[in-house]
């Protein structure tokens, strides 16, 4: 064999295992992570008619989730301080439906210090919060648009931590999660409520939520 053959012939294994390690590399790229879903969750819940402005909203359980509710007038606003792994000890539901009514423990406000994880802007047009709690157990708070909750016992509060967020943190986006960089501590002071758990980032075992935000610090 000449040299000039076994010189072509290296080059040849050398541009096929170049080849081999690009393709590995881009399956990588293209795969979801280990254990995230190929499809975001939240994006196959049912969301109601769009409004004028264009703007869609939730339907499960919504007046509940924006304080539409009849009930909503009864509940306590005046937060008690709490965690995200006192939150999320408590006891569901027995059975969730999308029409489920205010549960007892849904008429209280809650006050909780967390670290911001992620946050992305949902179909309903909510801002979706992941919060760890000092255990790394984490949680979710929800931030709604104030033209989904006309009527709401809340809506200077809704409207104003909404404003809030957004010149701390920045606009959401609608199909990328963002991070605060190094994570960020907030306070979060929202109403409880237990949502259905299906595979939302940082859903809480038992689907409680801080769900509307009506404060942030």
């Amino acid at each position: 064999m000449t040299h000039r053959r076994l010189v072509l012939m290296v080059l040849v294994a050398l541009c096929g295992l170049a080849l081999g390690w690009l393709l590995a590399g881009l399956l990588v790229w293209i795969r979801p992570a280990q254990g995230a879903p190929a499809v975001a969750q939240d994006e196959t819940e049912p969301l109601g008619p769009a409004l004028a402005s264009g703007v869609r909203c939730g339907r499960a359980r919504w007046q509940q989730k924006t304080l539409t509710d009849p009930a909503a007038q009864t509940v306590n606003l005046s937060p008690l301080d709490s965690t995200v792994e006192d939150l999320i000890a408590l006891p569901a539901p027995k059975s969730w439906t999308p029409d489920l009514p205010r549960q007892v423990t849904e008429f209280r406000a809650y006050r909780v210090p967390a670290v911001l994880v992620a946050f992305k802007l949902e179909p309903d047009s909510d801002i979706h919060l992941v919060l760890r709690g000092t255990s790394g157990a984490t949680m979710i708070a929800e931030i709604p648009d104030p033209r989904c909750a006309h009527g709401s016992v809340v809506l200077p509060q809704l409207a104003q931590v909404r404003k809030a967020f957004l010149q701390r943190f920045g606009a959401p986006e609608r199909f990328r999660w963002r991070r605060p960089l190094h994570g960020a501590v907030v306070v979060v002071t929202g109403i409880l409520l237990f949502d259905d758990a299906h595979g939302q980032r940082g859903v809480a075992p038992n689907g409680v939520e801080l769900h509307p935000v009506i404060g942030l610090n």
